[in-house]
C-alpha cells in the first residue's frame, strides 16, 4: 500500500516566526525518524521562512486570507473559502501562489491542497489552467457552508473528476487524493488522536492497508505544538513503519484500477473499545435523558 502524509504549513495565531521554524523542524525530525517521505502544502506568506534545503516534496496551500494572496491579488469580496471567489479570483490566487512559491523556494508545485477543503469546479478548472497535477483538498462526506465532499463515499481511492462535477468520476488531467477516514472518527490525523485515542488512528490505517491502495494523512504544521499530537504522529508513524508499505510524495500517486474498497468496522473493536468516544456517547445520552425529564 501507498502511504501519504500531507503537511498543511501555516502560520499560528500569533504569526510567530520562531514557532513556525520550530514546528517544522519538528515535523520534520519526527519524520526523518523513520524515512517517511513529507508532503508539505504551503501557504504564500509562510514562504520565506520555510527551510530551503528540505529534501521533501513542496505543494500550495491557498487560504484566501493569506497576507501576500490579499497584498496581489485584486478580490471582490472577504472570504476565508475559496469557493466563494468567482473563477477568474480563484485562477488569479492560484496562478501567484504558484508563481510565488517558485520564485521564492525554487521549485514548481505540482500538490494543491485548499484551506477549509473548500473546491468547487472553479478551482478544478483553475488548477488545470496553472498545471496542478495532484489535489489533497477532498475530506469525504463534510458538507458545511464553506465546502461539500458528501458525495463521497468513506472508502474513496484517488479519481480524477467530472467537468461538471468535481465529487464525480470523469477524465479530466487532475488526480484528487481523498483524506483517508476513520470509522465514527473523522479524518486520518494525529490531531484527531486526543479526541478518539490513537487506537482508533492505527485502526484506520489498518483498515485501509486490507481494503484500499493508498493511506493518506495529514496535519497542520501549527498543530504539532501540541505535545499531544507530537507524541501520535510519532507513534503512528513508527506503527505504520513496521509494514509492508511505500511511503510516496502525494504527486508520485496515480490512479489506482479495479479497486473495490471494502471497509471493516470490526477492526476498530478489535483494536479495543474507544474509550474516549465511549465516554462522549454516554455524556450525550445522559445529557438528553436529563433534557427529557426536565420537559
Amino acid at each position: 500500500m501507498d502511504v501519504i502524509i500531507v503537511c498543511h504549513v501555516e502560520f499560528d495565531e500569533n504569526k510567530s516566526r520562531e514557532r513556525f521554524t520550530r514546528d517544522i523542524n519538528t515535523i520534520l525530525k519526527i519524520a526523518n525518524r523513520y524515512h517517511v517521505k513529507l508532503t508539505f502544502a504551503i501557504m504564500p506568506e509562510v514562504a520565506k521562512y520555510f527551510p530551503k534545503d528540505v529534501k521533501h516534496e513542496i505543494g500550495l496551500h491557498i487560504h484566501p486570507d493569506d497576507e501576500i494572496i490579499k497584498a496581489h491579488c485584486n478580490l471582490s469580496r472577504d472570504s476565508d473559502a475559496l469557493w466563494d471567489y468567482p473563477y477568474k479570483e480563484q485562477l488569479e490566487m492560484i496562478k501567484f501562489g504558484k508563481d510565488y512559491l517558485e520564485d521564492v523556494l525554487g521549485i514548481e508545485p505540482k500538490v494543491f491542497v485548499a484551506g477549509k477543503w473548500s473546491v468547487n469546479n472553479d478551482t478544478i478548472k483553475a488548477l488545470i489552467k496553472t498545471n496542478f497535477t495532484h489535489d489533497c483538498s477532498a475530506s469525504q462526506r463534510k458538507k458545511f457552508s464553506y465546502c461539500d465532499w458528501s458525495k463521497l463515499p468513506r472508502m474513496c481511492p484517488p479519481y480524477k473528476p467530472s467537468k461538471d462535477d468535481y465529487q464525480k468520476r470523469g477524465n479530466l488531467p487532475l488526480l484528487i487524493i481523498p483524506v483517508s477516514q476513520m470509522w465514527r472518527g473523522g479524518e486520518a490525523s494525529p490531531e484527531n488522536v486526543p479526541l478518539v485515542g490513537i487506537k482508533w488512528l492505527k485502526a484506520c490505517f489498518l483498515e485501509h492497508l486490507k481494503g484500499m491502495p493508498i493511506f493518506h494523512m495529514y496535519l497542520h504544521s501549527t498543530s504539532i505544538k501540541d505535545l499531544r499530537i507530537a507524541l501520535a504522529m510519532d507513534e503512528i508513524l513508527n506503527f505504520i513503519s513496521k509494514f509492508d508499505v511505500n511511503f510516496k510524495f502525494a504527486s508520485e500517486i496515480e490512479e489506482y484500477s479495479n479497486v473495490k474498497p471494502r471497509d471493516s468496522k470490526f477492526i476498530y473493536i478489535f483494536r479495543g473499545i474507544n474509550k474516549t468516544l465511549m465516554t462522549e456517547g454516554i455524556l450525550t445520552l445522559l445529557k438528553e435523558w436529563r433534557r427529557m425529564l426536565c420537559l
